[in-house]
């Protein structure tokens, strides 16, 4: 960080130009290798080398909590992942707070009662846990407090995890529109979400957002839960779930800018015995995309290879380039990179598109090869896309990702999702019974 001032000082004060060894000289060689040329920018004489801003939360940072005295703030203070990722945890307070026996522990309070207080508090820290009393119980930052605290984020901070609750994007459906229908609660935590994520899209790295839903004292329970992107889940999750969620939210980059729900595991499928790591990485994959869709197999097809599950999840996508798909948007194939599975390619309506013919005989693979072919050919606008993921590890499932989503325009195709989506669950469950 100190370099890079040296790099933004420098072009405040320099009259001539800077050059890569004087780039190199500013950033180190490891930094100055990692600066594209995009980022190099030329005012004036002068050239600067400004890297992108780093979300990682790295050893020896300050891990700053507010809502540090609820009950999930607590097992947050107690849990040794904090002290074996080398942070070390600040705890704002309000005025008449302390940390107590916490101090023990190494745990750092910091006064937080005023806006003078709340800015001093903050100071060095590398990230920020918010507990919402909505989630959080007594003791959490109250909806009308968030606006100030987020105003209070200086711009050095990484990252910003906030603790939200289940319900908020489904505060007109039940059982979540009964909650709401109280001065709605709901619609007021949606709007401090809101805070956190425009003040982290305006001038800070990255966000988290982890919904919960009553959060249950369950000692010697296991901490390990289920996530999912969105409001999607809902259930009673217990206090060391939620904490080491949270926790596991700095330190992946899966959980960047992303909003996640949590609930209880109904099935540990990596296996109990199996490392937490394990158990997480394969949790926060359900992030990237996002993922729309997991199923494992079960029966004898849970012993199915993986060459014959791609060969499988190939038969099964080919329905959707013939005609009668039932697709609104129409579809390309693809192979996945690494025969990792198939790409179901939305491309948008073109007259000279055609579907493909199988009328004559044909094996799978011949079919194929014509489907890509075709869709080589097509030259159709890309318009967004499937990945169907065809894995045997850690154990037989099929995943589908959303994708391909990162230029503007490009919006979610609901009902053709849905549509092949469902006719998937029906294909795996006759592949199953078949086995």
């Amino acid at each position: 960080m100190a370099r890079l001032k040296e790099a933004e000082a420098l072009l405040e004060d320099s009259m001539g130009e800077i050059d890569d060894e004087e780039i190199e000289l500013i950033l180190g060689p490891e930094r100055a290798s990692e600066v594209p040329e995009s980022m190099v920018s030329v005012t004036g004489d002068a050239v600067a080398a400004v890297a992108p801003p780093r979300n990682d939360v790295p050893r020896g940072s300050i891990v700053a909590i507010a809502g540090g005295n609820t009950a999930v703030g607590k097992s947050l203070l107690r849990a040794r992942f904090a002290a074996d990722a080398g942070w070390s945890l600040r705890v704002l307070l309000n005025k008449g707070e302390s940390i107590g026996e916490m101090a023990r522990l190494g745990v750092e309070g910091a006064p937080a009662a005023s806006g003078a207080e709340l800015r001093k508090a903050l100071e060095g820290a590398s990230a920020l846990i918010i507990v919402s009393a909505a989630a959080g119980g007594k003791g959490g930052v109250e909806t009308e407090q968030v606006k100030a605290l987020v105003a209070a984020i200086p711009d050095g901070l990484r990252r910003v995890v906030f603790l939200s609750s289940h319900g908020v994007e489904r505060a007109d459906k039940l059982p979540f529109s009964l909650v709401n229908a109280w001065g709605g609660p709901l619609d007021k935590l949606r709007a401090a979400e809101q805070e956190v994520i425009l003040r982290a899209k305006g001038r800070l790295p990255s966000f988290s957002v982890v919904r919960v839903g009553k959060l249950v004292d369950a000692d010697g329970a296991p901490r390990r839960a289920e996530i999912a992107s969105g409001d999607a889940l809902q259930g009673d999750v217990t206090i060391g779930s939620a904490s080491s969620v949270l926790l596991q939210s700095l330190s992946r980059q899966e959980a960047v800018n992303a909003s996640f729900s949590v609930a209880p595991l109904a099935r540990d499928l990596v296996g109990a015995a199996a490392p937490d790591e394990s158990h997480w990485a394969d949790e926060f994959l359900k992030l990237v995309g996002p993922e729309l869709y997991r199923r494992a197999l079960g029966g004898d097809a849970a012993a199915i290879d993986g060459d014959e599950l791609r060969g499988w999840l190939r038969e099964f996508a080919l329905r959707f380039v013939q005609p009668g798909a039932g697709l609104t948007t129409p579809v390309e194939l693809d192979d996945l990179e690494g025969g990792r599975g198939v790409i179901l390619r939305f491309v948008q309506k073109n007259p000279n598109v055609r579907y493909a013919n199988f009328d004559q005989r044909e094996t799978d693979d011949e079919k194929w090869a014509k489907a890509k072919a075709s869709s080589k050919q097509s030259k159709a606008t890309p318009d967004g896309a499937l990945y169907l993921h065809a894995e045997t590890e850690p154990y037989a499932r099929v995943r589908v990702t959303r994708a391909e989503m990162d230029k503007d325009g490009i919006v979610i195709k609901p009902m053709s999702e849905a549509t092949i989506l469902e006719a998937l669950d029906k294909a795996i469950a006759t592949l199953e019974k078949k086995r």
